[in-house]
């Protein structure tokens, strides 16, 4: 568990041991920080028959027995008041929110709490979300709706306002860094990361091997494209076969402005591109990113097709400006 998440941790102990537990919570943070992990800690201590307390770094928690009837059954899937409630396709619609709440409504076979857990919650449908919004106005008796998003923005207000929301922020910079210190990849691997300005968005390549090579391979490619020495279909086909693609595409482009104001630990091979051509830049891949967020029909390969060449036309307008 990481560490930024004990406080929350220390909070809901307090809570279910007061049994004041609020029925819906909506939990926000980008990937990595950890949503899944705080929520699989909770369910599993609302399910299990025995919980004991715990101290991490001085903070007293509540935390599964690990070994009772229920503990044992949610080890192997086979728990009866636990639902999770995963996406088919792209979205979750509202067969899949109804099934939910007749599921609530339900008794309890075994624990005290029948718990549904919504992961991705803002690729709800307006009417899964509207459903929801039913469910949460009037809550079964001993039910807890746990949601995860790492958009909150893309959630109905009042699905928002009905949850008690929690934010995940942990410290950025060499903070941390030093708070990830034991699961971060070697100095070697993270030899490139602009440490001043490393966050959350930075945490599944900083920590997954796998994803941190192809987090180098995008950026080679990427630099070499602003440069000219790399096609336009050769960054396509990465930022299309890459679900980070995007992000990876604004934070490179974010780091070469920063470059241009302030002294970073970033490489001295990098593109030297002017500050107001890489703000140009900058504009398109935000603009696109607005596309695919606001449509959940959006072609997303068009809509890639159309930035790429959109970041060409800025860079040859600038060629020609020279």
């Amino acid at each position: 568990m990481q560490p930024w998440l004990l406080p929350y941790q220390q909070q809901f102990s307090s809570q279910f041991s007061r049994d004041v537990l609020p029925h819906a919570i909506l939990v926000n943070g980008e990937t990595g920080s950890g949503k899944l992990a705080f929520s699989q800690w909770l369910l599993h201590l609302l399910s299990c028959q025995q919980p004991q307390q715990a101290v991490n770094n001085q903070v007293t928690y509540l935390q599964r027995c690990g070994c009772c009837k229920t503990c044992l059954l949610i080890n192997s899937n086979t728990y009866p008041d636990h639902l999770n409630l995963v996406a088919e396709k792209n979205s979750l619609g509202v067969d899949d929110i109804r099934y939910a709440t007749l599921f609530l409504q339900k008794k309890a076979h075994l624990g005290k709490f029948k718990t549904v857990l919504i992961n991705h919650a803002q690729t709800m449908t307006i009417a899964a979300a509207n459903a929801l919004l039913k469910t949460l106005e009037e809550p079964s008796d001993n039910s807890v709706i746990i949601l995860l998003t790492n958009d909150i923005e893309n959630l109905l207000p009042t699905i928002v306002s009905r949850c008690r929301v929690i934010n995940i922020r942990p410290s950025v910079g060499q903070a941390l860094l030093q708070d990830m210190s034991n699961q971060l990849l070697s100095h070697e691997r993270n030899a490139n990361v602009n440490t001043p300005f490393i966050n959350l968005t930075q945490l599944p390549e900083l920590t997954d091997p796998t994803l941190s090579d192809a987090f180098e391979k995008f950026r080679a490619c990427y630099f070499n494209f602003l440069v000219g020495q790399q096609s336009a279909f050769q960054l396509l086909e990465l930022l299309l076969k890459n679900e980070h693609g995007l992000r990876w595409l604004e934070q490179l482009t974010v780091n070469l402005l920063r470059n241009q104001f302030i002294s970073t630990t970033e490489p001295d091979n990098y593109p030297t591109l002017s500050a107001e051509v890489l703000n140009n830049i900058y504009k398109v891949i935000i603009n696109g990113c607005k596309v695919i967020k606001s449509y959940v029909q959006a072609n997303q390969q068009f809509v890639c097709e159309q930035l790429i060449l959109k970041i060409s036309d800025v860079i040859e307008q600038a060629k020609t400006n020279e």
